[in-house]
């Protein structure tokens, strides 16, 4: 398949190759000026790097994968792939496939990298040393509602993030401002690469799925979709777009303990929104005007995966919820990467 972004048509590319002293169209970055070296001069297409990012006082990092027939003056959609907690860019990068999907599609790929501090992680007794990874997904580390706390008493303890100083019962991700260091890496990115900022996407998993969940409310005027993968927020921290907003992706596993996709009290006693709760809000919020119905995909019936739309959603946005019937792991089975391909098969079709 051809690496050219899709809906880019082949004078609009010549277009950005030749004359590079027209103004931009509104869909492209500075990145896509000729003169321009930027990351692609730091990055070989078809592999990935680890670069960094100064922001807020701190050095962040972040790992890249330009697609394998990376075109420096062609606009490209960019995808951010968010780690869960204690996760990182790089095991992403290997766990999720997305770096295959990269280089046959055409997109710019991007893992951001969490900050990190070193703590024991575990019961007494049975704790190890570890570096703890985690993105500020608002509901760690914000107030809780006492009436209806994220975790019922006796909830497994996790190590508090430094730089919160003290944290409450059930809190335990960062207190970094995460939004606005996503913000910052999508603007670099975008004077740096040539990239189409009509197509911008976020998905993430576990911490990461909720993480971007706040980045489809925050950041709702930037991202054309977001997919929460096998992470919603706490319980009481629902939240939802502008009028405008993204389309919305989710998928959960209904054997999953760790973030059950119903609602129910994890394994270790937090309790997250049902994915039929963040479904609903998010449609309200679309101007969505009915129930969810089936839809087809084409891995439908793979580990028992089916989805479900909310139809006529305002400015041809979707907002679709799919299950399969796996634990707190990747979609994938023995026939292929069918998480992937059902994430890049809904990016590919949003646009601002």
């Amino acid at each position: 398949m051809p690496a050219m972004p899709l809906r880019r048509s082949t004078i609009a590319a010549i277009v950005a190759f030749l004359a590079v002293t027209v103004p931009l169209g509104a869909a492209d970055s500075p990145g896509c000026s000729a003169g321009v070296a930027g990351l692609a001069s730091a990055a070989t297409p078809g592999t990935s790097v680890d670069l960094e990012l100064a922001h807020g006082g701190l050095v962040r990092s972040y790992r890249l994968h330009l697609p394998a027939h990376f075109d420096a003056v062609a606009p490209a959609p960019l995808w951010l792939h968010v780690h869960g907690y204690t996760g990182s860019a790089r095991h992403s990068d290997g766990w999720t496939g997305l770096s295959e999907l990269s280089d046959r599609e055409g997109f710019v790929l991007v893992f951001p990298q969490s900050t990190s501090f070193e703590a024991s992680l575990g019961p007494p007794g049975q704790s190890r040393n570890g570096t703890i990874t985690s993105w500020n997904d608002l509901a760690c580390s914000a107030p809780l509602n006492p009436e209806a706390p994220a975790c019922r008493e006796g909830a497994d303890p996790y190590p508090c993030p430094p730089e919160c100083g003290t944290c409450g019962r059930c809190n335990w991700c960062s207190c970094h401002d995460d939004v606005a260091y996503v913000a910052a890496l999508i603007d670099h990115l975008a004077a740096e690469l040539c990239i189409d900022t009509d197509r911008v996407f976020a998905s993430g998993y576990s911490n990461g799925g909720m993480f971007v969940h706040r980045l489809g409310c925050a950041l709702d005027d930037r991202l054309a979709a977001v997919a929460p993968m096998h992470g919603y927020l706490a319980r009481g921290f629902n939240c939802a777009a502008g009028a405008s907003g993204p389309s919305m992706l989710l998928v959960g596993g209904t054997a999953d303990r760790t973030v059950p996709i119903d609602g129910s009290f994890a394994s270790d006693g937090y309790i997250y929104t049902s994915q039929h709760g963040v479904a609903e809000e998010w449609a309200e919020s679309q101007s969505c005007s009915g129930e969810p119905t089936a839809v087809e995909t084409r891995w439908d019936g793979r580990r028992a995966l089916s989805c479900v739309e909310h139809p006529g959603c305002a400015g041809d946005r979707a907002v679709r919820s799919c299950s399969w019937d796996g634990a707190h792991v990747w979609p994938r089975d023995d026939a292929g990467n069918f998480g992937g391909e059902l994430l890049w098969d809904f990016f590919s079709e949003a646009e601002r």
